[in-house]
């Protein structure tokens, strides 16, 4: 190491003044930016956040109780379906057919679907991919007599329940 090398690398001012120069430059991407929370279910359940595109235009399409939309795939997941529970407070059901979904939109009690349309479903190549509970007690993620019945309709063992913070239980028929 030189004398002069060896002086910059010791002289503390110069470090900091390096340091408080780059904190000083403008900022190009502040961190809201990077990450605002958005499409998180607990973010908008607890502070409000506004919905991300995703579940945005899912709710457009799914505007009131008994609403139906099949979409593709790769559009929408049960993330999406807590989101919009912990935004509307209501019940999403998704049901999955090779590169389809199919989602019901409920309300703040259920989703208006009955064993005879669940055994449509079922008939039609379907299975219940899972649903959504508004709240977010441990209790909430408890199945219904019902939820198991309707499941009972599908040649499928289990199902998930999410709430509205995007935690979820797997529930079995039996």
């Amino acid at each position: 190491m030189t004398e002069s090398s060896e002086k910059r690398y010791n002289d503390r001012k110069v470090v900091e003044n390096i340091m408080i120069n780059s904190i000083e430059k403008p900022i190009e991407l502040p961190i809201e930016q990077k990450h605002t929370d958005k499409g998180n279910p607990n973010a908008v359940l607890t502070f409000g956040i506004e919905l991300n595109n995703r579940p945005k235009d899912l709710l457009e399409k799914l505007s009131e109780f008994g609403s139906k939309v099949i979409v593709d795939k790769k559009s929408v997941n049960m993330a999406d379906l807590s989101v919009l529970t912990a935004h509307t407070g209501d019940e999403f059901a998704l049901f999955t057919k090779g590169k389809n979904r199919l989602i019901i939109r409920g309300n703040s009690l259920m989703v208006n679907l009955d064993i005879e349309q669940a055994k449509k479903l079922a008939a039609h190549g379907y299975r219940w991919s899972g649903h959504t509970h508004p709240g977010i007690d441990i209790n909430v993620m408890m199945p219904s007599t019902g939820d198991k019945e309707i499941l009972k309709c599908f040649s499928q063992n289990s199902s998930v329940i999410y709430d509205s913070k995007g935690n979820f239980r797997t529930f079995e028929k039996g």
